[in-house]
């Protein structure tokens, strides 16, 4: 079982790493996480109150490239009103405080939810996005 989570997270990460970051879009962030030193530049547009054109630049690890490439596939088309709740419920559901994950696509994380520091590395994009949100 374990085989098959680990080759979802890669997939993922690649995801991020072929994923095109704009400097010059409406909405960018930078995060970092000082425990262990990734960061992620994230970039979208906004059209009709919903995120789209997501991309990332990533220097971390494939935890965090892989939460990056979660972004990219699942917060694409999402409401931007939506985007709070769905990082907290991301959250809350690696923190075993949920049961069930907002997005199904966060199943392939199911591994990561007994490895509490990592969880940062893994909610970095999320985070990132909520933060271009809020330079508004």
């Amino acid at each position: 079982m374990e085989a098959l989570y680990q080759k979802q997270i890669l997939t993922l990460a690649k995801q991020s790493r072929d994923s095109i970051y704009n400097s010059q879009a409406t909405y960018n962030a930078s995060c970092d996480n000082p425990v262990c030193g990734d960061r992620v530049d994230l970039s979208f547009a906004i059209a009709d109150g919903k995120l789209h054109k997501l991309g990332v630049k990533v220097r971390g690890c494939a935890l965090c490239e892989a939460g990056a490439g979660l972004a990219i596939a699942s917060l694409d088309g999402m409401p931007a009103t939506q985007l709070p709740q769905v990082t907290a419920d991301f959250a809350k559901w690696l923190g075993k405080i949920l049961d069930d994950p907002p997005i199904d696509a966060m199943n392939k994380f199911l591994p990561v939810r007994d490895i509490r520091n990592r969880h940062k590395c893994v909610l970095l994009a999320c985070h990132t996005t909520l933060k271009a949100l809020s330079a508004e």
